[in-house]
């Protein structure tokens, strides 16, 4: 009966209640291993797919970095080409505004020549100019290409009536300072060996070689246009013929306006300037044009009234009787220079010191 019941109780349980086969054949060890194996495979296969992603953006991040790099390098490329770029358009622009101030002199200069010829015109109502605009043709300043001279504290020394005895202890004290100056000589009596090489050593240390008349014989001089033209081409050639130079600059005997000009100096102004040449007056004195010499200090103190204007021209005498005048100019460079002025020889580019012009009526 037992065994009735227990085969009973086989049957009555369901087919698909029963265990595989092959699980009874394993026995009762194996259902544990079976439970473990599947997670830790999902979990392995997580971990792979969460590395092969990782993989995947660190390959795009250092692509995406790499790419930032070039970019970078090309930024910077292009700011080193911008900045050579400013560099050079910043040189051109300083170079333009150079050619701008000096054209802007030119300009000046050329309108100062335009108003003074327009005042003392040489042409007559109709038109027609005098007969003395045909004279020396070769009578013509060199054109004047260097710099120009203005604003500033200056100082302009000129020496005039030279060559002399004393123009070699001039030379020296300028030499021994580096002072560049003027010197407005004279023809009539300097046309020994002697003066011719002292016109030499002038022009061989850098100084302004300047005319200042053949005769420095004011009724001479002035007795007429022509009369000046004659003094001044003459001395022209004879300085070009001693020292190879020939002078852009001239001072009037006496100054532009004295007792013996004042019936022809509009003229000799106009004509002169045509032709290209530049005076210069003074605006400082030696006062040494006196009958007797005068002491050093006395020399040197009116040389120094100039102090205070920017530009000082400076006017001294080059003669044997002016030994004083030599012996003051180491006290006259030391104080202009002591005032914070700077020496220059005069050319074209300095600015014009002229007297005054007195009214008509």
């Amino acid at each position: 009966m037992d065994q009735a019941a227990e085969h009973s109780t086989t049957s009555a349980q369901p087919e698909g209640l029963l265990p595989p086969p092959d699980s009874l054949e394993d026995g009762p060890e194996s259902a544990p291993a079976q439970g473990v194996g599947r997670p830790l495979f999902w979990a392995v296969s997580a971990l792979a797919g969460a590395l092969a992603a990782l993989c995947v953006w660190l390959a795009l991040r250092c692509a995406a970095l790499d790419g930032q790099g070039r970019y970078a390098r090309q930024l910077a490329g292009e700011l080193d080409a911008q900045r050579t770029g400013l560099e050079q358009a910043q040189a051109q622009l300083s170079a333009a505004q150079a050619q701008l101030k000096r054209l802007e002199g030119e300009l000046d200069q050329a309108r100062s020549t335009i108003g003074l010829l327009e005042e003392y015109s040489i042409a007559a109502p109709d038109g027609t100019t005098p007969e003395y605009t045909r004279l020396y043709p070769d009578f013509y300043a060199p054109e004047w290409t260097g710099e120009t001279v203005s604003g500033g504290k200056v100082c302009c020394l000129t020496f005039d009536d030279g060559p002399s005895p004393n123009t070699g202890r001039v030379l020296e004290i300028l030499e021994r300072y580096g002072v560049k100056a003027t010197f407005f000589v004279v023809g009539e009596g300097k046309t020994g060996q002697a003066d011719q090489e002292r016109m030499r050593a002038v022009a061989a240390a850098g100084h302004t070689l300047a005319m200042h008349s053949w005769t420095h014989d004011y009724k001479k001089v002035y007795a007429s246009v022509e009369a000046f033209l004659d003094e001044f081409s003459a001395l022209y050639q004879w300085i070009y013929e001693v020292t190879g130079v020939y002078p852009q600059l001239y001072r009037f005997p006496g100054g532009s306006i004295n007792g013996y000009d004042r019936g022809v100096y509009q003229e000799i102004i106009a004509e002169m300037t045509r032709r290209g040449f530049v005076y210069f007056d003074w605006n400082a004195s030696a006062q040494d044009a006196t009958p007797r010499p005068r002491p050093a200090w006395d020399i040197a103190a009116d040389c120094l009234k100039g102090i205070g204007r920017e530009l000082v021209v400076v006017l001294a005498h080059d003669s044997a009787a002016r030994g004083t005048t030599v012996d003051a100019l180491p006290a006259v460079i030391e104080g202009y220079q002591g005032a914070g002025y700077t020496f220059s020889a005069l050319h074209p580019g300095v600015e014009p010191v002229t007297f005054g012009y007195p009214q008509t009526r």
